[in-house]
């Protein structure tokens, strides 16, 4: 007589486990290769600038004056120039490291920067664009309107300090609030870039291509913030 007998079995799970690096710089070459796109387009001159012209002729019309125009040129300012948000991450970022006693964060910072100055202003030199407000849009002249730095500035400004401060390697880790104030530095992105061109600072095609680069550098500093501590060798006793 044969017994059959019923074994559970344990299930072994095939869930494969990316690295921890792959989100961010997958996200990074995502957006590299969004603002390389966007670069050819300026340079090809077809439907990615289509709209350029005629929202500058628009809004050149209709500019505001007096408090008004001071007001939103403050705020545009406030939202993406360097002058403004460098001492804001600095000082965020200073704070952190002391609470943690890591110089990690002010690393991660750096490293954005760094992007943001280094690829923004090697294609704004190459292209050498000219803002609306020269009444000409022309290549390879004195401008340097693509990519938009004030866009790529608060990008990587406020999503940056969301980061820091609330996110799994941040001050105060908190998922909740994380995504929270993910929509707010997300607002402030999109106000500043359309303040830029609403104020006929920069054309519509710029702020697209400094959100890519803000998004570039933003995912050069998670990855940096992410990473590993490393693990020096034990001196043998």
């Amino acid at each position: 007589m044969t017994m059959v007998t019923d074994d559970v079995q344990t299930r072994v799970s095939t869930r494969r486990e990316w690295p921890w690096w792959a989100p961010s710089v997958s996200a990074g070459l995502l957006s590299a290769a969004l603002l390389g796109l966007m670069t050819w387009l300026v340079v090809e001159r077809g439907w990615f600038i289509a709209w350029d012209w005629d929202f500058h002729v628009y809004v050149d019309a209709r500019q505001p004056t007096g408090v008004t125009k001071d007001l939103l040129d403050a705020l545009a300012s406030l939202g993406g120039q360097r002058l403004y948000t460098l001492p804001i991450i600095a000082a965020v970022g200073l704070y952190v490291a002391y609470r943690q006693r890591s110089i990690r964060v002010p690393i991660a910072i750096a490293s954005g920067l760094a992007t943001v100055l280094v690829i923004g202003y090697w294609i704004k030199f190459g292209l050498g664009r000219t803002p609306p407000a020269s009444g000409q849009d022309v290549l390879y002249s004195v401008g340097q309107a693509f990519p938009s730095g004030h866009t790529a500035n608060a990008t990587l400004t406020w999503f940056l300090l969301v980061t820091v401060l609330f996110g799994a390697q941040g001050l105060w880790p908190d998922p909740v609030r994380f995504r929270r104030y993910l929509w707010v530095a997300g607002a402030l992105v999109v106000v500043t870039g359309f303040l830029m061109t609403a104020l006929d600072y920069h054309w519509v095609s710029d702020i697209p291509g400094g959100m890519a680069l803000g998004v570039l550098a933003l995912m050069i500093s998670v990855t940096v913030l992410r990473a590993p501590a490393p693990r020096w060798p034990r001196r043998p006793e």
